[in-house]
């Protein structure tokens, strides 16, 4: 814990880190990436959604994990069970369903007409005696493994993972767990592929060292004040390969003249009660605000390797920061709203949209620059702050997943 809002404290020791430069070796190495590919995305759990998306019987969503060269179709089956597979027909390997999301009693590959269950199973094949001996039982689409965690989905792409969600999560799920989100049911969602390494990116979302700077005309005096200029961290805590941060949040900052629009929009007394007993239900979570400083903007709580859910006062959002190649990056931004019910309501929605957008964007406008700069090698690493704990605990993450034989290895859990 820190002494007081903005003080330093050692949070690199309390994660078992140093404080000397940090490799960029696995930012710009071609040879790094392939290990990221083969040691962390095939053998991790990867974040997957909510089970909003999929919520009534035969509702199903395709997931693209490009990384992995992998389109994984979820979809909930007549008995309500929730299931993942290969989105490959085992006819001619084909995808089956080439809509986003959508409801299919029935999944038909539209090659050839084969035709498979919500459970995975190979329903029928037009022509089918002309398919000598076909093992009709032993066709059906190839399962993946699907966990579910407080709603939130996750996936394993190995044949046959090697640690279960919850040993994955470990300590973090406990720490998480039962926190009230509120509105996962509408999400809103911005898609940015950028020309730079996935961790670059990632990196621009977990400390507030440059929001003075890159955010100096619309974050700046929300995250710092005279006491703490630099937005230094709240908390910082470690739960194995995942971590988590507490942000400065100045409480007394206050709208300027020239933003009366958001004045407007942002006005407590405008908000419906049910929606405030929602807010505080969410706030008085133990890992919300853990230190409950009332100087508190937000908490980032990443999960190992690419996904942030964040937690604000007006409710949750995701990062995912998803790997096309060494050098390209699809970064998706979730925002959970309660759905307007009001005129009033759906501009306040609205305003708040792309004022998020506009802040999102000033920080992706920095990003392929960094990766310029990281590929020039003139320099060996990154020298870190203490606010920027977070990425330290990335890069060493990384180097241990890449640099192990197993999963029970890089969990630290022996071989």
């Amino acid at each position: 814990m820190v002494d007081r809002p903005g003080s330093a404290s050692s949070f690199a020791a309390r994660g078992g880190m140093d404080n000397g430069m940090v490799s960029l070796e696995t930012y710009r190495s071609p040879e790094a990436f392939e290990l990221e590919r083969e040691r962390i995305f095939r053998r991790a759990w990867l974040f997957a959604g909510r089970v909003e998306e999929v919520p009534n019987k035969a509702d199903f969503v395709v997931k693209e994990f490009a990384i992995c060269k992998a389109s994984i179709i979820i979809i909930r089956g007549k008995d309500d069970v929730l299931r993942a597979f290969h989105n490959v027909c085992p006819h001619r390997a084909n995808l089956v369903e080439s809509r986003p999301n959508g409801n299919a009693p029935v999944l038909v590959c539209r090659y050839h007409g084969w035709s498979y269950s919500t459970d995975g199973r190979l329903r029928g094949v037009p022509d089918q005696e002309m398919f000598l001996g076909l093992d009709k039982a032993g066709c059906g689409l190839t399962p993946v493994a699907l966990e579910i965690w407080d709603g939130w989905m996750f996936v394993n792409l190995a044949e046959t993972p090697e640690v279960s969600l919850d040993e994955f999560l470990g300590d973090w799920k406990s720490f998480y767990e039962g926190v009230e989100y509120n509105n996962l049911d509408h999400p809103i969602v911005v898609e940015t592929r950028l020309n730079c390494n996935w961790k670059i990116v990632a990196d621009a979302f977990v400390e507030a060292y440059h929001i003075p700077s890159i955010h100096s005309t619309t974050l700046k005096t929300l995250f710092s004040n005279d006491e703490n200029k630099y937005g230094r961290l709240l908390d910082a805590r470690f739960f194995g390969p995942h971590r988590f941060v507490s942000m400065f949040g100045n409480a007394a900052a206050e709208f300027k003249p020239g933003h009366a629009i958001a004045k407007l929009v942002n006005d407590p007394e405008k908000v419906p009660q049910q929606v405030m007993d929602a807010a505080m239900a969410y706030l008085n979570h133990p890992a919300v605000n853990p230190t409950k400083q009332p100087d508190w903007s937000m908490d980032i709580a990443t999960i190992f390797p690419n996904v942030n859910i964040a937690a604000r006062i007006s409710g949750p959002f995701v990062h995912e920061y998803w790997p096309l190649s060494a050098t390209e990056t699809l970064h998706r931004a979730t925002f959970y709203f309660p759905k307007p019910a009001t005129v009033g309501e759906r501009f306040a929605m609205e305003h708040t949209i792309a004022w998020l957008v506009d802040i999102i964007y000033e920080d992706l406008g920095n990003v392929e620059r960094t990766q310029r700069g990281v590929e020039s090698g003139a320099t060996r690493g990154m020298n870190l702050s203490e606010s920027e704990v977070s990425i330290r605990h990335s890069v060493q993450q990384v180097e241990k997943w890449i640099g192990s034989a197993t999963v029970a290895e890089a969990l630290g859990r022996g071989q």
